[in-house]
């Protein structure tokens, strides 16, 4: 069981004699990036799930209008429309309807990938967040791909 502490919204638990603290997801009051600098990207990859079409809504009225970031991708296809250049642009006009939709308006993709064309294809647009959904086996592809992206200091 862990306890919630309104001052700080840290999450304790008490599974140790010293517990372990964990910063609560979610928006935050300080946000430390320029919104106008924000390239964002969001990928799906994997098999269908319910949920996709609202996930990616959620993220991009989020990035609009809690964070005012504009410049958001959908990359058509996985990970392998990272290094086929298939993108969509998605504004709040393209996503307005998508969650009463089944499947992904960006489509979707099983299988293996090249990281290191992915890695390219994200420096190359300039991209500097990413938003990779789907299960595990993407999740290791997102792992593979964070420790092959080189960031400027």
């Amino acid at each position: 069981m862990g306890i919630i502490t309104p001052s700080q919204k840290i999450v304790v638990h008490k599974e140790s004699a010293r517990g372990r603290h964990f910063r609560r997801a979610g928006p935050r009051q300080k946000v430390y990036f320029d919104a106008d600098e924000v390239h964002a990207c969001i990928v799906t990859c994997g098999g269908l799930c319910p949920g996709l079409n609202t996930l990616i809504r959620e993220l991009v009225c989020s990035l609009y209008h809690m964070y005012g970031a504009t410049k958001v991708l959908g990359i058509d296809g996985g990970y392998g429309g990272f290094y086929s250049r298939n993108s969509i642009t998605l504004t709040l006009k393209v996503v307005n309807d998508i969650h009463k939709r089944g499947g992904t308006i960006i489509g979707t993709s099983r299988g293996g990938h090249d990281t290191s064309k992915i890695v390219d294809s994200i420096q190359d647009r300039g991209i500097n967040q990413v938003y990779i959904i789907g299960g595990d086996g993407t999740l290791k592809g997102a792992a593979a791909i964070f420790q092959d992206i080189s960031f400027p200091i």
